[in-house]
């Protein structure tokens, strides 16, 4: 097992909590990532990360300017210009230049980049209903509701730490010594 923190002294509880949170979060995040990757390369498409992606943002939003999917996917322009590329070439998105600004261009799926969209989603879907399904209906509402509560904390640290003039978030007042290990 991988600590993420070791000290020469006794991490408190909530030290301790955080350190097996964070493993148990890398690790559930590493099960998405796979899943991801899976339902990228499923039978209807061959598809890099960043070519899903961008087909399910425009599947969820719908047609958009290419300059707001770089942005949403934190992405560069340029190297949207290339997924689009892609994509267009697999035939599951086109562009097309706006009439009023030829500088804007719009981006949306076919109707085959709509049928992947959907297969992934679904693939997706069935993933996390069998997480649930290993929990009883109530363990399923806690965790639901620990998990907003985890997301709402999330986004708040989030700011706080955009905002925050150095960008580095303090360690605990007691974690001094703290380096990460292996065990």
């Amino acid at each position: 097992m991988i600590e993420l923190f070791s000290r020469c002294s006794t991490l408190s509880d909530l030290d301790e909590r955080a350190n097996d949170f964070g493993l148990i979060v890398r690790d559930i995040l590493k099960q998405f990532m796979h899943l991801h990757e899976v339902a990228a390369c499923g039978p209807q498409a061959n598809l890099g990360h960043q070519d899903l992606r961008v087909v399910e943002y425009l599947g969820e939003s719908g047609p958009q300017m290419m300059r707001s999917v770089a942005e949403h996917l934190g992405l560069a322009v340029n190297s949207m210009t290339t997924l689009m590329d892609n994509l267009e070439h697999k035939g599951l998105a086109h562009r097309t230049r706006s009439e009023v600004d030829r500088r804007v261009v719009h981006v949306a799926l076919t109707e085959e980049g709509k049928r992947v969209f959907e297969s992934a989603t679904f693939a997706k879907f069935q993933f996390h209903r069998a997480l649930l399904a290993a929990l009883t209906e109530e363990e399923q509402q806690i965790l639901l509701v620990l998990f907003r509560k985890i997301s709402r904390e999330g986004w708040k640290q989030v700011e706080q730490f955009a905002l925050s003039p150095s960008h580095s978030l303090k360690p605990p007042k007691n974690a001094n010594h703290i380096v990460p290990v292996e065990s």
